[in-house]
């Protein structure tokens, strides 16, 4: 082993990745969408994230109202809605793991009775004038009795939070992370399951790792799924893919200072979905 190897596992022993201190994240997020006809709707959203650590891996996050940095103006009464959802969930009371991902929603209860609030106050006019709008908000009435397994598997907090390995003095500068399963956004209601592996790549004043990440195995028939959903309209065979790839940035106290995450799920070359996170610390 020569010199320099020494210092990187020297170096790489000094990473204690922990949420120790106080700080605020923009949480820019980017999508793109085919919607098999050869149009594609494009979204760009933007909030500001403040993460409060508490006692012993308890996390308090406070998130603001969202930014539409680019959105479709036929999308405008969704994110309207989506506006009103958010609202339930702006302040979220977080147990977190052993490895740093989320255990449970700990104020699960307040945030069922804020929706209740927001959907009799807000969103009932909405819901009687018209029933596709009616419909969308009692899918997210669902979801909101399903609050705690539904924030674990949202992508974004899963990228927030990775499933870190001990750090310190048996800490290697690659390896593989725990498999992960998120909800996939082509075929609405279904999980993927992926896997991920990282790797520190040598930066002299931060840390960085590099995320590769790519499907395991996923729950429901897609076959079927994309046969009753999607065949007539896109006349072409499933191909389903999906590929993800992240960088991490860690500042030398061990602070994580920002991420660029990219998602690519695919069907086929007629429709896809491209998703990129910016996470970066502000504050």
């Amino acid at each position: 082993m020569n010199q320099s190897e020494v210092n990187e596992i020297q170096e790489l022993n000094s990473f204690k990745y922990a949420w120790y201190r106080n700080g605020k994240y923009s949480v820019n997020v980017k999508s793109y969408l085919t919607l098999g006809n050869g149009k594609a709707n494009e979204t760009e959203t933007e909030e500001i994230w403040e993460i409060i650590p508490g006692e012993y891996k308890h996390i308090e996050i406070l998130i603001s109202d969202k930014k539409y940095i680019h959105f479709d103006a036929q999308m405008k009464p969704f994110y309207e809605i989506l506006d009103q959802v958010n609202k339930a969930t702006e302040n979220l009371s977080l147990l977190l793991n052993e490895d740093k991902t989320i255990d449970k929603i700990e104020n699960e209860v307040v945030i069922i009775e804020k929706w209740e609030e927001i959907k009799r106050k807000e969103l009932r006019f909405l819901q009687l004038v018209k029933d596709s709008y009616n419909e969308i908000i009692n899918i997210y009435d669902k979801q909101f009795h399903r609050i705690d397994d539904n924030i674990k598997a949202n992508l974004l907090y899963q990228i927030l939070f990775y499933p870190f390995p001990n750090t310190g003095v048996n800490f290697t500068n690659e390896g593989k992370f725990k498999e992960r399963e998120f909800l996939s956004t082509l075929f609405p209601g279904e999980k993927i399951v992926y896997e991920t592996n990282y790797q520190f790549v040598d930066n002299k004043d931060k840390f960085q790792m590099n995320i590769l990440g790519k499907l395991k195995n996923h729950t429901g028939d897609f076959d079927e799924i994309y046969a009753q959903n999607y065949q007539k309209a896109l006349n072409i065979p499933l191909e389903y893919d999906l590929m993800m790839e992240g960088e991490y940035i860690y500042n030398l106290d061990s602070v994580l200072s920002e991420i660029v995450f990219h998602v690519k799920e695919k069907l086929n070359e007629k429709m896809l979905y491209v998703c990129r996170y910016h996470i970066q610390l502000i504050t």
